[in-house]
């Protein structure tokens, strides 16, 4: 499990949070505030019921594959978009796979890890 900033206490305290589940966590290197990612995390959740994502984690990339569910292809890509601005240290992009939205998040060569934080948001755990 990886550590996350729990955003309800706003006071940086650390918890341990395996998934989405946790509806008031963000990755430490995550640049929203409070309120913000708070927001965030819910258009997640929202998304996740009803695209009914499956995550797959390859070495330093995370790919999500979801139903397609009228309207997730653009929320996705609203999602991965603003994701980009407060979360640059991976790279996020959207493709459409077979008539399914994917979502991949990317981790730099140099830091292969970067992505542990989201995979864990997916119930993923990155192992070196």
């Amino acid at each position: 499990m990886l550590d996350l900033l729990d955003m309800s206490t706003c006071n940086g305290g650390v918890e341990r949070a395996p998934d989405l589940d946790q509806q008031s966590t963000l990755p430490l290197a995550c640049t929203l505030g409070p309120e913000d990612g708070l927001l965030r995390l819910r258009r997640w959740e929202r998304l996740h019921e009803i695209g009914g994502p499956v995550a797959y984690l390859d070495g330093r990339d995370l790919e999500v594959r979801y139903q397609p569910s009228p309207g997730v292809q653009a929320e996705l890509a609203e999602l991965a978009a603003a994701e980009q601005r407060c979360c640059s240290f991976v790279t996020w992009t959207v493709a459409e796979v077979e008539g399914r939205p994917v979502l991949r998040v990317a981790s730099p060569a140099e830091v292969p890890d970067a992505v542990a934080p989201i995979a864990a948001m997916f119930g993923l755990t990155v192992t070196s």
